[in-house]
């Protein structure tokens, strides 16, 4: 759990490194051990969850859903937070209820508690995402699903183990040790730490009916430069695009093309799913097509994306300095929802840009410079940028146009 007050600002900056594990048979048979402790633990806590919101809350939801009278609607609305008010359980709730639970249950206890708290942690940030949806008017939003056997429940935790002499050592409880050898690249990496602060065991796929491989991922903690003075002329302008970015900075004008895993994998898998019409829905080759085939497609192209973003972080850090001011993006779709480029008022020439921008693919390359220019004590500034003229092309071409009047924008402001 975060030991961070509401609203107290880090002055740490947080990385983290990951690599693969290969535990032994009897290492193996440990972690299904304590998995199988925390899968069941999820589950339960899930489930009292549940059973609080079907008893109490989903019904009125379901009033509210075919509301159509403002009146009507301010009274289901009052009810509903009344409902919340009064029977909502908390992730406190759930932590204080482990004392009991490990006092009468010898498995049960038998794994590290610190490790519980966090797995109860995870469930309750996701079940307050859908209970967020919900709140927003996501009525079709479904609650996190439970576990099912044969499942590898995450390993996460804040305590209950340790880095040193080249290797991370896990208490697993009930004095069961792990322990694993790390890289020569992750070790340098963690050299540099202040403070460890999470650490999480984890498989690539879940089912462990399936061929898969054990990942450790390792939060830790830096120090936070101090920050630099930021003069107008250090100052690099980026315009965003969904296929390119423009910048104009002191160092140069370019226009950097973004990958998009998208239009190279989204013909690949159209093409999978026309062939799955062709096959029964739920048999071997229609499930062979969905996990082989789009599934795996799909993965790929996000990791591509992700990868990608990073490099363009490098990059505009290496080459244009710490300082940027971006363009501040336009959301495009409704409230709550994600665009559908699938829809005819959202298809035609922008259909994936529109997809594309709607799905934070830029808020997350946003964010990422964010976090990469902190660690040189650098900035980096959103900007609207109101056109009165319109550009004078399309797409990459009129990007260097635009991160001109963004600049010429700020400056007028500043």
């Amino acid at each position: 759990m975060a030991k961070r007050n509401f609203g107290e600002k880090s002055e740490a900056l947080y990385r983290a490194v990951r690599f693969e594990v290969r535990p032994s048979k009897e290492e193996l048979s440990i972690l299904l051990a304590v998995s199988e402790v925390l899968r069941m633990l999820f589950n339960s806590a899930l489930a009292e969850r549940q059973q609080v919101f079907t008893e109490f809350i989903a019904s009125l939801y379901a009033e509210l859903k075919s509301a159509s009278v403002p009146e009507e609607i301010s009274e289901i609305r009052k009810k509903l937070r009344e409902a919340y008010k009064e029977h909502s359980i908390s992730l406190f709730d759930q932590i204080n209820a482990l004392t009991a639970r490990r006092v009468e249950d010898e498995a049960f206890a038998s794994v590290t508690r610190n490790w519980q708290e966090e797995t109860l942690d995870a469930l309750d940030g996701a079940y307050k995402s859908f209970l967020s949806l919900r709140r927003k008017g996501d009525y079709d939003a479904h609650s996190p699903r439970s576990r099912d056997s044969g499942f590898f429940q995450k390993i996460p935790g804040r305590s209950g183990f340790k880095i040193g002499e080249g290797r991370i050592a896990l208490s697993c409880g009930a004095g069961r040790k792990l322990s694993f050898p790390i890289p020569d690249y992750q070790q340098g990496r963690l050299a540099e730490t202040t403070k460890l602060k999470k650490f999480e065991l984890y498989r690539d796929q879940p089912n462990l009916a399936k061929s898969g491989r054990f990942w450790i991922s390792v939060v830790y903690e830096l120090p936070k430069p101090e920050a630099t003075t930021c003069q107008s002329e250090q100052v690099a302008f980026v315009a965003l695009g969904a296929s390119s970015i423009g910048v104009v900075s002191q160092r140069g004008e370019e226009v950097i093309a973004l990958w998009r895993s998208d239009k190279h994998w989204v013909p690949k898998i159209e093409a999978v799913e026309e062939r799955m019409k062709r096959r029964v829905k739920g048999s071997r080759g229609w499930l062979r097509l969905l996990n082989s085939g789009k599934r795996r497609m799909h993965m790929i192209s996000s990791r591509q994306h992700v990868q990608d973003e990073r490099e363009i972080v490098d990059y505009l850090v290496r080459n244009h300095g710490s300082h940027f001011v971006v363009t501040e993006l336009v959301v495009r779709s409704k409230e709550g929802k994600l665009a559908d480029s699938s829809k005819p008022e959202r298809g035609g020439s922008l259909g994936l840009n529109w997809a594309a921008q709607n799905t934070g693919s830029l808020s997350r390359l946003v964010r990422q410079l964010e976090e990469k220019v902190k660690e040189h004590g650098g900035s980096v500034r959103k900007h609207k940028l109101t056109l009165t003229e319109a550009p004078p092309a399309r797409g990459a071409e009129n990007k260097l146009w635009m991160a001109r009047k963004l600049r010429e924008s700020f400056l007028k402001e500043v």
